[in-house]
């Protein structure tokens, strides 16, 4: 353990490598001895000084790979976990630490694809964080600040609506607050279709800003996801939300997968509320309307996609809440659908087929075989 401690830090021309290399030794070690690692960890991660790399390095593969930890051993982990953030808290005053904090969070991958498992457990750790003060204003500071960061790649729009819905478990009125305030800035209005005025009269599209709204719907996906029993009094607003910024924001895969996402959230959040199916709701014909657009819009050659399988999930779940549907909606959601799967294939697609009008296949019927011995 202790050579591993002497070189997780060590600057050599490998740099991470060697360094990751050294964690994973300590990791390794995790399987016979992770409290003596926790207690290292713990003591380290709360000096004020915010920490290496390396040690953010061991947390996330500690906190990500399940089959490290046995049952009993991850729920203590996880309860150390908590109380580690709540003894964070008072960094979130100091500014060399918030950020640091800040910078590690948004600073570019070597691939933007996917996240190293540091960051990954960063984005879980300051929402812990956020979601243990007591202080609102400090709350809705921090989460703006992040909030404000760039929103261009997947991991990063995932990453913070992931600290968001842990900070709203405890502050959903405040996370709320600024949500709403962070989708009536400048940028954000900028970035929606509906808003004509661009600066200087131009076409603007800031990568930063781009899928900002993707971020937001996702955010509010992973705020259902943890109100709990908290759900029903908030799901209406929620839904508005989230049917505006599908309206409003420019059309685009990113878009689709963002709402379809965060739409499948909030409806796991009902199912798991008891309340559910006495509940009057008030947003489930628009919702119901832009998934039919979304399936209209999925391609035609493509009888299954996973984004017409969510959709018709989702819509399956909201049939059975109320009010119920009348019959026209009826007619018309299932019309859609039945379109959407069972369309005729393009002219295009049909044309790469031409060989089976030149040369029909064989489908000549042979006469039934008689049963031996009649």
């Amino acid at each position: 353990m202790q050579l591993a401690l002497e070189n997780m830090t060590k600057s050599t021309e490998l740099e991470d490598t060697y360094q990751d290399a050294a964690s994973n030794v300590l990791v390794a070690l995790c399987r016979y001895s992770w409290r003596e690692v926790a207690q290292y960890l713990e003591t380290e991660l709360l000096t004020g000084v915010f920490p290496h790399r390396s040690l953010l390095y061991v947390m996330g593969i500690l906190y990500s790979q399940e089959e490290l930890l046995n049952k009993e051993d991850r729920r203590s982990w996880n309860n150390l976990l908590t109380q580690m953030a709540t003894k964070s808290v008072p960094f979130l005053n100091i500014d060399v630490w918030s950020n640091e904090m800040l910078w590690t969070l948004t600073k570019p991958s070597q691939t933007q694809q996917d996240q190293n498992p540091e960051k990954a457990f960063l984005f879980t750790y300051y929402g812990l964080i956020l979601q243990a003060e007591d202080n609102s204003a400090n709350v809705r500071t921090h989460v703006r600040a992040l909030l404000d960061t760039s929103h261009q790649w997947p991991k990063q729009r995932e990453g913070i609506a992931l600290t968001v819905g842990l900070a709203a478990t405890r502050h959903l009125d405040d996370v709320w607050a600024v949500l709403d305030q962070f989708g009536r800035s400048t940028p954000i209005k900028w970035s929606l279709k509906s808003f004509s005025i661009k600066p200087h009269g131009q076409g603007f599209e800031d990568l930063r800003w781009k899928w900002a709204s993707s971020t937001i719907l996702l955010c509010y996906g992973q705020m259902a996801a943890r109100a709990k029993t908290r759900i029903l009094p908030w799901v209406d607003n929620i839904l508005s939300r989230m049917i505006f910024y599908f309206r409003d924001s420019s059309w685009d895969e990113t878009l689709k997968q963002s709402f379809l996402t965060a739409i499948l959230m909030l409806v796991a959040a009902i199912s798991r509320s008891e309340g559910a199916h006495s509940y009057e709701f008030s947003q489930t014909c628009e919702l119901m309307q832009c998934l039919m657009v979304l399936m209209e819009k999925e391609q035609q050659d493509s009888l299954c996609t996973a984004s017409r399988q969510q959709a018709m999930q989702v819509i399956s779940s909201l049939c059975a809440l109320r009010p119920p549907m009348d019959t026209d909606r009826k007619s018309r959601l299932l019309s859609t659908c039945l379109h959407s799967v069972l369309a005729l294939p393009l002219m295009d697609t049909l044309e790469k087929h031409t060989c089976l009008f030149l040369e029909p296949p064989n489908i000549q019927v042979w006469p039934a075989l008689q049963p031996r011995g009649l």
